[in-house]
């Protein structure tokens, strides 16, 4: 059985939480959400050192498997936006901040030098590319893009997928709502990383979406329909004619035992049982009657036979 592609399956979905557990994100949220102090922000960085590397080797199969590069990216997508508002929700100074920032970029670097993970260093990965004020749109471009190459990898089994429909529609809602971005041209180093010349590519993949899956499953449907029907009705016909039976039995002798129906019923039969004693004994009689007549016959041609071969005999 062929398997059902659905916006479950796209990257971006798929792989959404995969550093969660080694960054400790729940913590370090909390301590942004409730405004916690300095402490709880050294804590934080003393359960990422002891968390991101376990993770990352439970991990690493799926995460190599699975673009590397944008995993990676992914990761300082999500680090950068915490650096980020932990800087404005703490009353750090420079040295304190700085001191946090190196300690969780360096734990990162040395984890991922020991797996030769090179392309995931921070050095490969610009500070720049992930300023607060481009971080949101960056990341967005980038599932989106992502998603679209997978589009393109996956194009005949998202067309014959019953998922089709809500596919199409998911990637032109994105799309839409980053038009006007991507029709400035910002970001363009983007598209690259899927070898992509530009935005347009984006638009000629997404058109290829022809979805051919609803039109067969009615099909598929209709035909099993008509397959199971027959069936069916040959497995229970004789239980239908059984029970048919058995209820026209029961309902005659509620209205023979029950019903006027059943003492005119009594009546008429009993006349007929009657009539046909009374005829049965008249062809009895008729019978008798012939069968005596032919006797007395033949004795007389008996006695005329004898006495006349007596006769002829003296």
């Amino acid at each position: 059985m062929a398997t059902v592609i659905s916006v479950n399956d796209f990257p971006s979905t798929k792989f959404k939480s995969i550093w969660n557990d080694g960054i400790c994100y729940d913590e370090v949220n909390s301590i942004i959400a409730q405004k916690k102090g300095i402490t709880d922000a050294y804590s934080w960085v003393m359960s990422f050192k002891k968390k991101f590397k376990d993770n990352l080797e439970n991990r690493q199969i799926e995460i190599k498997k699975h673009e590397l590069e944008k995993r990676c990216r992914d990761l300082y997508y999500i680090i950068y936006d915490i650096l980020h508002k932990l800087k404005n929700v703490i009353d750090y100074d420079d040295s304190l901040y700085n001191n946090i920032s190196d300690t969780i970029k360096g734990h990162i670097n040395s984890t991922f030098i020991n797996l030769s993970y090179l392309s995931c260093l921070s050095v490969a990965n610009k500070g720049d590319d992930y300023a607060h004020e481009n971080i949101n749109d960056r990341k967005y471009i980038d599932d989106l893009c992502e998603d679209v190459k997978y589009i393109e990898n996956n194009i005949r089994e998202i067309n014959s997928s019953s998922q089709c429909k809500q596919i199409e529609k998911n990637i032109l809602e994105r799309k839409g709502n980053m038009q006007a971005t991507l029709n400035s041209g910002k970001h363009s180093d983007i598209p690259k990383h899927y070898k992509f010349s530009s935005y347009d590519e984006l638009d000629n993949i997404i058109r290829k979406i022809n979805c051919t899956s609803d039109s067969k499953t009615e099909q598929i449907a209709f035909k099993g329909h008509s397959q199971e029907t027959p069936q069916l009705s040959v497995e229970h016909i004789p239980m239908v004619v059984i029970f048919s039976l058995l209820g026209f039995l029961l309902a005659c002798f509620f209205l023979y035992k029950f019903t006027p129906l059943g003492i005119l019923l009594k009546i008429r039969i009993g006349k007929k049982i009657k009539l046909e004693n009374n005829l049965s004994e008249e062809l009895e009689n008729e019978v008798s009657d012939e069968t005596s007549e032919y006797v007395r016959n033949n004795l007389y041609n008996n006695k005329y036979n004898i006495l006349y071969n007596t006769s002829g005999n003296a």
